[in-house]
């Protein structure tokens, strides 16, 4: 093995330590929240690191929660499509009416929760939804394109009922 090889493989083994050591850094400064008893809190005015819409109203075109075509099953079963159709998504909790989905960056592994909440109000299915990043102060408008993608999909999914 040449001396220029050697040192790119060390180069390269010393890269990948590195990045090893970021994601595990990343791992524990940021724990996973628990929604399972609670909802989020709402986004402060500010805040560039989430964005909601419904009751957590922040960063996205939809002031109110979306008027769901279906019952609240369909809804359910809406939301599991799309996550699963997402690359790095996973559902960690749901019952009935909450969700708490997590999403995973490619590179550094950063991790983002949604949380979707679904019930019945006057007879219609409405969804709110909330979706932030675990650290740091921005997220380059990750999470309300993440909420428009959940938007569009909920609007394409269609049923000619509105009742819960």
């Amino acid at each position: 093995m040449s001396v220029i090889t050697r040192r790119l493989s060390y180069a390269a083994l010393a890269l990948f330590v590195s990045w090893l050591f970021l994601i595990a850094t990343i791992k524990a400064i940021s724990p996973e929240p628990d929604y399972s008893q609670t909802l989020p809190e709402e986004c402060g005015e500010e805040s560039l690191n989430c964005a909601g819409f419904g009751k957590w109203d922040h960063r996205t075109d939809e002031a109110g929660g979306i008027v769901f075509e279906g019952s609240m099953g369909d809804a359910r079963d809406s939301i599991r499509e799309w996550v699963s159709d997402r690359d790095r998504s996973k559902i960690v909790y749901s019952d009935n009416d909450t969700f708490h989905v997590v999403e995973t960056t490619f590179l550094l592994r950063f991790e983002d929760d949604l949380v979707v909440h679904i019930e019945c109000s006057e007879g219609l299915t409405v969804i709110h939804g909330y979706s932030s990043s675990r650290i740091g102060i921005s997220d380059l408008g990750v999470n309300p394109k993440r909420l428009d993608s959940l938007m569009s999909h909920l609007d394409g999914y269609g049923n000619t009922s509105n009742q819960c």
